[in-house]
């Protein structure tokens, strides 16, 4: 009798335990989507806030004009800022002018690279070697290829003050004004053939747009209708502290932006010193011999830290437009 009654008791607290248990459950649980909804209310009420257009009163009106008015001063001091030193582009440099200023600044940098132990590339000239066998100079690309050529001159004597030691190879990417005539007469020259393939290519183009997976953001989208870039290559070899020298260098530039893109780097010396390698003890070099006629000796050699490096850069010289934006004009609203 005694056992049945404690398993009554037994019985009767887990049920009201359950009981209990439950209840809390379910109202946790209840005030948990109530928390929940009313968070996503809030949300969609704060991202509609967001997406609505301001109310067209005269002090929201007057806010939107302080903000612009604010901007415009932040454009306009930027603007000022990175056309302080920037070098004008010349409308009346012709091509007499450009081939003489190729042979005076080629003839100058040598000596100045020769003074400066720098070695460069056999004909160097500014990678615009084209135009000494006989390129057409279009005239239209004149002026920017004396503010391209004068950019080049800066890196280079950069590099000759940082202690480079050579410039192996230089190359430049000719930019679209010394191009432009030649493209043209070749658009004509298949502009028949273009046309007789369009069809065909469109229904083929369709089934490809289809299958195109979404085209990927462009950081650089717009640069155009701000900046100029005239990329250039060049290949060095020099010690770890010329390079520092180098790289500090570009990035100092008073009158040019010398942006670099990319850089490569490797050890001059790709294998690892090997047993052997090392010379045995030297004397110590200026000391006279003691009476016994010993000299110290250097025992200790630096096996490797002390090679140069090859590096590869990739710049890019910015010209800034100088029809930046430096005033802009807020949009009209109604007052109600």
């Amino acid at each position: 009798m005694k056992k049945s009654g404690f398993l009554k008791v037994y019985l009767i607290v887990m049920i009201l335990a359950t009981l209990v248990g439950g209840y809390l459950v379910y109202s946790s649980r209840s005030q948990y989507f109530k928390s929940k909804q009313a968070f996503e209310s809030s949300k969609a009420k704060l991202k509609a806030l967001k997406a609505s257009k301001i109310y067209p009163d005269s002090g929201n009106l007057k806010k939107k004009e302080n903000q612009v008015a604010g901007y415009v001063e932040a454009v306009g001091k930027l603007k000022s800022k990175v056309l302080e030193n920037q070098a004008k582009l010349n409308s009346e440099f012709t091509e007499q002018n450009f081939r003489k200023l190729m042979e005076d600044e080629s003839a100058a940098l040598a000596e100045m690279a020769q003074k400066e132990n720098l070695k460069l590339p056999e004909g160097f000239a500014f990678g615009m070697e084209a135009y000494n066998k006989g390129k057409q100079v279009q005239a239209a690309a004149l002026s920017r290829l004396e503010w391209e050529l004068k950019a080049i001159k800066s890196f280079v004597t950069i590099a000759a003050n940082s202690g480079v030691s050579s410039i192996d190879d230089f190359s430049r990417d000719e930019f679209k004004l010394e191009t432009e005539v030649a493209e043209k007469s070749e658009d004509e020259t298949n502009a028949r053939s273009s046309r007789s393939s369009r069809t065909s290519s469109r229904s083929s183009s369709r089934r490809g747009r289809l299958s195109k997976e979404p085209a990927k953001v462009n950081p650089m989208a717009g640069a155009g209708k701000v900046m100029e870039t005239y990329r250039f290559t060049s290949e060095i070899t020099a010690s770890y502290e010329a390079l520092s020298s180098l790289l500090n260098g570009i990035a100092v530039d008073d009158n040019y932006f010398l942006w670099l893109r990319k850089i490569r780097i490797e050890n001059e010396t790709q294998t690892s010193p090997r047993e052997g390698d090392a010379p045995g003890p030297t004397n110590v070099p200026g000391v006279v011999p003691d009476e016994e006629g010993n000299v110290p000796k250097i025992d200790a050699t630096v096996l490797f830290g002390n090679e140069k490096m090859k590096a590869r850069l990739f710049i890019d010289a910015v010209r800034f437009n100088e029809e930046l934006v430096t005033e802009a004009t807020p949009a009209k609203t109604t007052e109600s």
